[in-house]
């Protein structure tokens, strides 16, 4: 199971390091707010991630350069898309994900508490921000969704509580 949730946190440093790429470079520049929130999923997730991590005593490389730079090159594929074209992307290109790390939080029944609440961590933020590229899909705003997320995980200082 630690192989699952090292691989989703490495998503998370990607995932940081697209949405900065976007956060700096996209040409609209009413969707800051967007970028920052999503930031702020990504990071937060990464920090819980982190905190059971070494709650467990398992190395992780919170500035894996492969991730980072991976992400930033997908952004940059992506950053001359008109806002209609990324936000359709972005929702086709996050469903794969909400569904794997849904199963994955499914699939932990047979866990302790600390990793199935891990693995609902990971599932809830993928589904934060693929409901937030839903709501951009219908011409809402998706910042909800994600603020949603935050609360929620805001209140908690790591995942032992």
């Amino acid at each position: 199971m630690n192989q699952k949730i090292l691989t989703a946190y490495q998503g998370e440093l990607y995932g940081i390091a697209f949405f900065e790429y976007f956060a700096k470079h996209y040409t609209e520049q009413n969707k800051q707010t967007l970028w920052d929130t999503l930031i702020a999923v990504e990071v937060r997730t990464a920090k819980l991630i982190e905190a059971y991590f070494d709650s467990v005593q398992q190395p992780y490389n919170n500035h894996d350069l492969k991730m980072i730079s991976k992400g930033e090159a997908d952004a940059q594929k992506w950053i001359s898309l008109s806002w209609g074209q990324l936000i359709t992307t972005l929702e086709a290109w996050v469903e794969p994900y909400e569904r794997q790390y849904r199963d994955w939080y499914n699939q932990t029944e047979k866990h302790p508490d600390l990793e199935q609440s891990v693995f609902e961590l990971i599932a809830a933020h993928e589904t934060a921000i693929y409901t937030c590229w839903q709501e951009e899909c219908q011409q809402k705003s998706g910042i909800e969704p994600l603020q949603s997320f935050l609360t929620q995980y805001t209140l908690q200082e790591s995942l032992l509580q």
